[in-house]
């Protein structure tokens, strides 16, 4: 899914786990590597996502200008959005 934010930008983005919000995180928006196959990728700052049990999840991120992203949390804190 495509967001109007430029590589290197800092976010607090909302994240919610099944529809339930869980808090807010720091997001980097970083370009994806070539075998990623998508538009951007995201990089969370701090370990917050650690204590809420994100790591390998499937989790919804809202912007700050409102935009709904479906994402997987994968090792590392690397945030990668996926389409259904």
């Amino acid at each position: 899914m495509h967001i109007q934010y430029g590589f290197g930008s800092v976010h607090q983005v909302k994240v919610y786990d099944q529809g339930h919000f869980l808090g807010f995180l720091s997001l980097t928006v970083e370009q994806p590597k070539p075998k990623e196959n998508v538009d951007w990728v995201g990089q969370i700052r701090g370990s917050d996502y650690l204590v809420w049990g994100l790591n390998h999840k499937k989790v919804r991120l809202e912007f700050p200008q409102g935009e709904n992203v479906d994402v997987v949390v994968r090792s590392g804190g690397r945030v990668v959005p996926v389409n259904y």
